[in-house]
């Protein structure tokens, strides 16, 4: 390991380490075995393991079981993105989402993608599990090299609809570059016609939200804070919808409120 990437891990670990929420992995601390050997970062063991394994091969999720999941995940994203400053998470997908001994949601692995662009200047490194299909369009083609909260926005829209379908996006595609290649087309997956039994008008608010969420312009993408009010509110939503636009391109005044309302209800 270089020592810039030495460096990096420490930085990430420092970053971790002053993270404090539900819905963020609990940060130990960090271990050398010599004083060459890479820094071993220590995290809580959770015995129910990922979302990833929970949805390989389950029957869906019960109503209530996905509700907590899914609006955990995106309280850990706005918690770590409405940070001063913010806190980029870099590689959201269903593998570093972990449950605790509860089922509670918890987001790990920060500041990852940042440690494999240093290792990949200099050593070979192959992704695993399917990471292109949670990689947003910016990011996958190399247009823009930072991530960014609209990144983070992408994989977190990728992630709630793996959740919700119990499949993986594009699970029928198994080559990644194709993947790489029809999401940077603007190909996005089709709305399913199997998911967690939701009211068929809280299906329809779910996946206008999803569609919003993965739109190929990042600016376009809501913040996570109003993905969050809108998946705690979808009644509220469709109502604020017919009246003015929606709350990422709502009035100053409306969107202050709006904003107000759910940083209040996201625990610190």
């Amino acid at each position: 390991m270089t020592d810039n990437v030495s460096q990096l891990v420490h930085r990430e670990a420092i970053t971790h380490s002053q993270l404090h929420h539900p819905n963020i992995l609990r940060f130990l601390g960090v271990h050398h075995e010599t004083p060459e050997s890479p820094p071993i970062v220590i995290l809580p063991f959770c015995e129910n393991g990922s979302l990833q394994d929970k949805l390989i091969g389950a029957l869906l999720m019960e109503t209530n079981e996905f509700d907590r999941i899914v609006a955990g995940i995106t309280r850990g994203v706005t918690y770590l993105h409405f940070r001063n400053p913010p806190t980029i998470h870099g590689d959201l997908h269903p593998g570093n989402v972990l449950l605790d001994k509860d089922g509670n949601p918890c987001l790990c692995d920060f500041g990852l993608s940042r440690i494999r662009h240093e290792v990949t200047r200099t050593h070979t490194f192959v992704y695993q599990g399917g990471r292109a299909r949670f990689l947003a369009p910016e990011i996958s083609s190399g247009s823009i090299e930072r991530i960014s909260k609209e990144s983070d926005i992408f994989g977190l829209a990728m992630t709630l609809f793996n959740a919700w379908t119990g499949k993986v996006p594009f699970s029928e595609i198994t080559n990644e570059q194709q993947i790489r290649s029809i999401i940077g087309d603007g190909k996005r997956p089709e709305r399913p016609t199997s998911t967690v039994a939701l009211e068929s008008e809280a299906n329809a608010s779910f996946w206008r939200l999803l569609v919003d969420m993965w739109v190929p312009e990042p600016y376009r993408r809501p913040s996570s804070a109003t993905a969050l009010w809108r998946l705690e509110n979808p009644q509220a939503y469709r109502k604020f919808r017919n009246h003015a636009e929606p709350p990422n391109h709502a009035s100053s005044t409306n969107f202050g409120i709006l904003l107000t309302f759910v940083l209040l209800s996201v625990p610190t």
